[in-house]
């Protein structure tokens, strides 16, 4: 049976006005039929355009190393953009097949290779189609997902700095195919995608087929179901914001925004907290250990409610949510002897920022026979002086600037020598506040996806 494909350029000129002024187009490319299909469309689109004006069009196959055949699909991605006069990038991914799901643990590693190639500025183009969209709305549905999840995937998102689209969502499969027959495509198959033990692929070999010669627009009706749900989530998400308030700079959630809500909107705010903190929404059950013994703690208490490397703990009246296990520096010295680069910690980084705590240029890193200067974190017992104030404990200071406990020996500390020079980010001490406009160097500690949250 042939099928009309409505396949054409239209589609990667549709996706890019969506994020005009991209600098490179990257196109994941596997060497599949979907792949290949969205790298000749992009091509063909870019061979379109203005050659002043188009972007820089590259390929990216990450080779996962899982199958014999990896090294043919590598050089054979490499050959077809070679033939087309496209720039391809090759990288080796190492998958951990017993941390999780092989489909899973393939992801990440897939996605860990794109986030590290990719520049802000670039659009990474991924083959999804809408046989893929309703497949996963259907993995989710059966793991109990509310709408955000129902949702699938999504045309456009912002990742880690770059735009990620999907321009062929809304076509499918059979499209591509017959397209890519129309146009003499060569592409390789990957036996893996015909092992029905893996769930992705029970639902395209053994549920959906039966289920599309009963109702011909199955995908159609599924993938709206898609977009219905993510449209509820985004609702959801705006009354979350409105409850949510102001955000705080610490990323803390302060209890006063949950009490006085009914308990579904209570929910609703803390999973979009969560995401906002970086951290996977957890289970109905753990999510409701949160609400009942977190958040009814006693202001003195310090609860806490763990999930996988994930946590949520109160401090006062805020509640902070960590997505890892928190380090232990413990007796950890860090040289330092520029500020031109961030210094990576135990937790995050020390970085140059305008806008903290200024100290002296010339007192951190100048003048001859000074004692090193070094990153170090609490053991107990420190002392320090503020400027026009007699010495306190460390302590002390955490205490009135509500830092929490938690990160109380993970917060670095400048020292010169044996004395303290200040907490980026929270304060300089004497002798260190910096003399001129040209003698400040503000630092900050920046603690990453897990900070102050």
């Amino acid at each position: 049976m042939s099928y009309q494909s409505n396949v054409d350029v239209q589609l990667i000129a549709q996706a890019l006005a969506v994020k005009p002024g991209l600098r490179r187009i990257v196109v994941g490319l596997s060497g599949g039929l979907d792949s290949t299909a969205l790298l000749h469309l992009t091509h063909q689109w870019w061979l379109q355009q203005p050659a002043d004006h188009r972007p820089a069009l590259h390929a990216i196959h990450i080779n996962h190393q899982l199958q014999p055949q990896a090294e043919q699909w590598q050089q054979q991605c490499a050959e077809m953009c070679a033939r087309w006069q496209i720039e391809c990038t090759v990288r080796k991914v190492l998958v951990n097949t017993e941390a999780g799901s092989l489909e899973t643990v393939a992801r990440q590693a897939r996605y860990a290779a794109f986030r590290e190639f990719l520049q802000s500025g670039d659009g990474l183009l991924l083959a999804h189609h809408r046989d893929d969209q309703v497949e996963t709305m259907l993995q989710r549905l059966a793991r109990g997902s509310g709408p955000l999840g129902l949702g699938a995937m999504t045309s456009c998102s912002e990742q880690h700095g770059f735009t990620l689209l999907r321009p062929l969502l809304a076509v499918d499969r059979v499209q591509l195919e017959q397209f890519a027959h129309d146009h003499d495509l060569a592409w390789v198959d990957d036996p893996s995608n015909r092992d029905p033990a893996m769930e992705r692929n029970f639902i395209r070999l053994r549920l959906l087929p039966q289920w599309r010669n009963a109702r011909p627009q199955l995908n159609q009706a599924l993938a709206r179901s898609a977009r219905l749900a993510r449209e509820s989530a985004l609702l959801l998400d705006e009354l979350a914001a409105l409850d949510l308030g102001q955000p705080r700079a610490d990323g803390g959630l302060q209890t006063s925004a949950l009490q006085g809500l009914g308990l579904a909107r209570q929910k609703n705010l803390l999973r979009y907290w969560l995401r906002r903190q970086g951290v996977q929404p957890p289970s109905e059950t753990i999510t409701l250990r949160i609400l009942n013994e977190v958040l009814t703690a006693a202001p003195d208490g310090q609860p806490l409610v763990a999930w996988g490397h994930n946590s949520v703990r109160r401090y006062q009246s805020t509640l902070y949510a960590l997505n890892r296990p928190l380090p232990e520096p413990g007796g950890l010295a860090i040289p330092v002897n520029q500020f031109e680069r961030p210094h990576a910690l135990p937790l995050g980084r020390l970085l140059v920022n305008a806008s903290a705590p200024a100290f002296s240029r010339r007192a951190l890193l100048e003048g001859s026979g000074l004692e090193p200067l070094t990153v170090r974190f609490r053991r107990g017992g420190e002392r320090l002086q503020l400027p026009g104030r007699p010495m306190k404990p460390l302590k002390d200071l955490f205490q009135e600037e509500g830092v929490p406990p938690w990160l109380r020996g993970l917060w670095p500390i400048l020292w010169r020598g044996d004395q303290i020079a200040g907490l980026p980010g929270l304060c300089v001490c004497e002798g260190f506040l910096p003399q001129s406009g040209d003698d400040q160097l503000g630092l900050l500690w920046d603690p990453g996806d897990a900070a102050q949250d």
